[in-house]
């Protein structure tokens, strides 16, 4: 048992996007401790520090990405053989944003190692409106898969309540499975729904996911005004999602 965790452990670390994770959920862990440390007016010199390790667990992140892009491009074309058209094109059309997210992102690397001279103010708005495209396309997805599984849910729903009047007005056919499927006490719209949440998980953390991340372009944008510790939080929540899906990745959303 210890050796498959060291071996998963392992695994893990030896990926990119596992790293990067790591790196992403220290950073925002930083921005949130250094936000309440401010605002608490306590231990400036630690507040500084925290608030530097953060800029540069960012900017190490935007090397380790260097290169993602192609990665994006390719995820995009094999997207486009997906059946379902409305997961075909916000799928495809969410990784040809985040690969000219990153595109624009490695120019604001650029910049801020000093080897060209870039507008960082602007590159940086225009990352984050096409990583807002990325996100709100990603809820719709979510959006629309949920839907359709309640949906699906919730007709058989109605179909085991209508057996059930059947079966109160002696009307039900002379059916063993029928009569067996009416004897079952029909669940409730709220126990459908939590059923629904509970076995699609893959699914409820993608969301929530989704729209904790949506809170920092928002903001970099000026759409919202979020303190530091808010987007610091919203980056902890969505960077503890993305590990557990880098680790089990039975809770990776599929397609993705």
């Amino acid at each position: 048992m210890e050796g498959h965790l060291v071996d998963k452990i392992v695994k893990f670390n030896s990926q990119a996007s596992g790293r990067d994770k790591l790196f992403r959920l220290a950073q925002y862990c930083s921005k949130f401790i250094s936000w309440q440390l401010q605002k608490a007016d306590l231990a400036e010199d630690s507040v500084r520090k925290l608030q530097l390790l953060s800029t540069a667990l960012s900017t190490c992140r935007k090397f380790l990405r260097v290169g993602k892009s192609v990665d994006f491009v390719h995820s995009a074309l094999n997207s486009l053989h997906i059946s379902d058209s409305i997961l075909r094109w916000t799928i495809t059309v969410s990784k040809l944003n985040q690969a000219l997210y990153l595109l624009f992102d490695h120019i604001v690397l650029a910049g801020r190692i000093g080897i060209a001279k870039v507008d960082k103010e602007k590159w940086n708005e225009l990352s984050a409106k096409f990583w807002l495209i990325t996100l709100t396309l990603g809820i719709i997805r979510d959006l629309y898969d949920m839907a359709n599984i309640l949906s699906q849910e919730l007709r058989s729903r109605e179909a085991e309540a209508t057996q059930q009047q059947h079966k109160l007005t002696g009307d039900i056919p002379e059916n063993n499975n029928i009569r067996h499927k009416a004897g079952k006490r029909v669940p409730s719209r709220n126990q459908v729904i939590r059923r629904c949440l509970a076995e699609n998980k893959p699914l409820v953390l993608d969301l929530v996911k989704n729209l904790s991340d949506l809170v920092l372009p928002l903001e970099a944008l000026g759409h919202i005004q979020a303190s530091p510790g808010a987007q610091g939080l919203a980056g902890v929540i969505s960077s503890v999602i993305g590990i557990a899906t880098t680790w089990q990745p039975m809770l990776r959303l599929v397609p993705s």
